[in-house]
């Protein structure tokens, strides 16, 4: 397989960014969020991911004392949850999930050791297979069909990207020119793109796209540190890197040039969500101290502030509706006009992460217990 390169990925298009003259409208508060509920004995969720018709996938954990342990769930539209199969060994992670409800992950066997795992929509499990001499692996994405991608270790201990086949059958993805270990992270929904990151040899770190004919192409300055965001369906690919000493947000386009994403100071920006328009979201800190605020990008790079502080954008869908936090968990349409999502009855603290292809919105909360439980707003 040929190797892109090429001096393109190394042009940056800084874009001009200016703080606006006024923030988004805020709108009333909309009903709090849905817990999402636990697994007998346990007291605390999370969601990892939705799937385009609103399904839920995630964990279910005990916070015990020396007993942390975690097991794989789903939830209906309704909110119900169920358990997920795990390999003998008990422990289960689900990390994606497609429209048809087919779910992927990792799973423990009995040598403790992680496998790649498929989850059917009726929660039954496959042990997906490694490469030749792989001693741990694990799936964290699925395109529409069922392609599968994700990354295991060989005898020398060193990662290396992995696709599976509809039917299970593994192939190594092609790797980067000076890659110590490289991960497959993301696919597209079509399957014609691939994402993920690698470690170099000369101490960097980069982002990795593969095409639809397993080509490779290298994202990022050489010698710096980046690291990769969301992919869409285009091939653009979101994330952040270093730029003259300090972490910026950037986008990297279908041709493989990098735009830097506008911020109205020199403190860092980071980009973690992106739609097949090319908008993308984050966040980026206002002041020394750290404190971040929710940020959104035109496929141009141009800053839009949705909030003046506390809090960050995790995800776009493609009508340009954004989630994330302001405060607690906030929802702004594609105008930037947030909505205040609330929060659990006795509880505090609250914050979307997801939004799926259907509206839903999925995140979490701390409750009257105290705990973290994984929350959704149902889509309307």
């Amino acid at each position: 397989m040929s190797i892109q390169r090429g001096k393109r990925l190394l042009a940056t298009f800084a874009v001009a960014a200016a703080l606006p003259l006024s923030l988004p409208a805020v709108a009333s508060a909309a009903a709090g969020p849905v817990d999402l509920g636990l697994l007998p004995g346990d007291e605390m969720t999370t969601v990892t991911a939705v799937g385009d018709r609103g399904q839920l996938v995630g964990e279910s954990c005990s916070t015990e004392p020396h007993t942390h342990f975690c097991t794989a769930v789903k939830w209906d539209r309704s909110g119900r949850i169920s358990r997920l199969a795990s390999l003998p060994g008990g422990f289960g992670s689900p990390k994606a999930i497609n429209g048809s409800g087919v779910a992927v992950g990792n799973s423990t066997g009995m040598d403790l050791s992680t496998r790649a795992v498929r989850w059917s929509p009726d929660g039954a499990i496959t042990e997906l297979p490694a490469s030749p001499g792989g001693r741990t692996w694990e799936a964290t994405g699925i395109s529409t069909l069922g392609v599968i991608v994700g990354s295991g270790q060989d005898a020398d201990s060193r990662q290396h990207g992995l696709r599976w086949d509809p039917s299970g059958n593994v192939t190594v993805l092609a790797a980067p020119p000076m890659a110590r270990s490289y991960y497959a992270t993301a696919i597209t929904r079509d399957g014609r793109f691939i994402a993920g990151q690698m470690s170099g040899a000369d101490g960097s770190n980069r982002v990795l796209r593969w095409n639809a004919a397993g080509e490779v192409t290298v994202l990022g300055p050489a010698d710096e540190y980046s690291t990769f965001g969301e992919l869409n369906a285009s091939g653009e690919i979101v994330g952040r890197t270093t730029i003259n000493d300090r972490y910026a947000a950037v986008k990297w386009t279908a041709d493989g040039r990098m735009i830097e994403l506008g911020w109205m100071n020199s403190y860092a920006t980071e980009a973690l969500g992106l739609n097949g328009s090319g908008v993308s979201v984050g966040m980026g800190y206002v002041d020394a101290s750290g404190t971040p605020a929710p940020v959104r990008w035109a496929a141009d790079g141009t800053m839009t502030l949705l909030a003046p502080t506390d809090g960050q954008a995790e995800d776009i869908d493609p009508r340009g509706r954004i989630v994330g936090r302001a405060g607690n968990a906030a929802l702004w349409d594609a105008n930037g006009v947030r909505t205040d999502l609330g929060t659990l009855p006795g509880g505090g603290f609250s914050r979307a992460q997801l939004i799926g292809l259907d509206g839903t919105i999925a995140g979490g909360a701390v409750a009257a217990d105290g705990n973290w439980h994984a929350v959704y707003w149902p889509a309307k």
